[in-house]
Parts: structure tokens; C-alpha cells; sequence
């Protein structure tokens, strides 16, 4: 939920922006279509965050014990299921924009980005590495 939290909150707060303009200037009709295309984004948007977190955990904690403990190829297998399950991504945002060319280009510029960091965090989410965190709650011992 982490992963998906950053974009939600991105795309919330524009579709609260889009549909404030067109409050203001009395198109109510806009201003309903914009924040229902919102509320879907960012829905959309936090399912494919759980389904990626799900997918890459399961993948990582499923994979056999010589690949994850090697920090390379932790890191490519948790990269390759990141950025495949990031994909859907595509799909909200083309739904929601109403195929619009610019959002779903930046989001299909974002997968490497996306398969990136879950390669850099592939030892957090195994287990394996405590370096971040934020990701481990506090231990009231």
C-alpha cells in the first residue's frame, strides 16, 4: 500500500483540483463526471498498489533460497514482477483520463521507475534487511 499511496494522493488531490474549476464556474454536470473519474483513479490507483505489494511479496517469499540470497537477482525478480504488475497502472489512468496521451505515456514512463525501487527494497520485503524503517513497525519491547 506504500507503493501505491505517493500517486493516489497525487491523483486525488488533482481530481479535487479539476473538480473545484468547474464548481466555480457553475458546471456542475463537469465538475460530478470529474470527481467520479477521481475517486476511480484513485481507487484504481490503491488496487493495483495492493496487487503489486501482494504479487512481489508472494513472488519473493515463494522464490527458491539460492535466488533470494542473492541480492542481485532478489532484486531483478522482485523488479520484473514489480514493473509487470505496475502495467495495470496504464489501464486506470487511460480509463479515467478518458485515453488521455499525456498521463498514460507518464505512466508508462514510470514502470521502470516502479521495478526499480522494488529491487532496491527486495530485501525489506523478504525479511532479509531491516535498512528501511519504515516499512518494519516499532516493537514495543
Amino acid at each position: 500500500m506504500f507503493i501505491a499511496a505517493g500517486p493516489a494522493g497525487f491523483f486525488g488531490l488533482v481530481s479535487l483540483i479539476g473538480a473545484a474549476m468547474w464548481l466555480s464556474t457553475e458546471r456542475y454536470e463537469d465538475a460530478l463526471v470529474g470527481t467520479l473519474r477521481g475517486v476511480g483513479l484513485v481507487g484504481g490507483t490503491m488496487a493495483v498498489g495492493a496487487l503489486l505489494g501482494a504479487a512481489t511479496g508472494g513472488v519473493l517469499l515463494l522464490a527458491p533460497e539460492w535466488l533470494a540470497a542473492r541480492a542481485p537477482l532478489r532484486g531483478l525478480l522482485a523488479g520484473a514482477v514489480a514493473s509487470v504488475f505496475f502495467l495495470p497502472e496504464t489501464l486506470v489512468v487511460a480509463v479515467a483520463t478518458d485515453l488521455g496521451y499525456l498521463p498514460t505515456l507518464l505512466i508508462v514512463l514510470c514502470t521502470p521507475v516502479v521495478g526499480l525501487v522494488a529491487a532496491v527494497h527486495s530485501g525489506d520485503l523478504l525479511g532479509r534487511t531491516r535498512h528501511h524503517p519504515w516499512l518494519w513497525p516499532r516493537s514495543s519491547a
